[in-house]
Formats: structure tokens, C-alpha cells, sequence
């Protein structure tokens, strides 16, 4: 064995990847419900509020 090198992977920023990616799918969703008329103005605000504070972005 010519080298012995020890491979370290951080993880951290997959994974805010992955939750911007979910909080993005989320809201993509929600603004279909709106614009389909499955939900309301204000819904929609009060839902969306609480997937921002869910991703900690709000």
C-alpha cells in the first residue's frame, strides 16, 4: 500500500441542502393549491408562514 489517507465527508451542508430543496418542494405545492383555488390568499399566507418557521428560514 503505496498511501493510507483517511477520507472525512461533511454532511452539514447536504444536509441544508436537502431541507432548502423539502422547503422549496413544500411551497411549490402550496402556491399549486392556490393557484388551482383549493385554498386561499390568506391560507396560503398562514401556510406558508408556518413551513418557514418549520425550516427555520422565518
Amino acid at each position: 500500500m503505496l498511501h493510507n489517507y483517511e477520507i472525512e465527508v461533511d454532511n452539514s451542508k447536504q444536509l441544508k441542502d436537502n431541507n432548502m430543496l423539502d422547503c422549496s418542494m413544500e411551497l411549490s405545492l402550496l402556491n399549486n393549491l392556490f393557484r388551482e383555488n383549493l385554498i386561499t390568499e390568506s391560507e396560503k399566507q398562514e401556510i406558508k408562514q408556518r413551513i418557514l418557521k418549520d425550516y427555520k428560514l422565518f
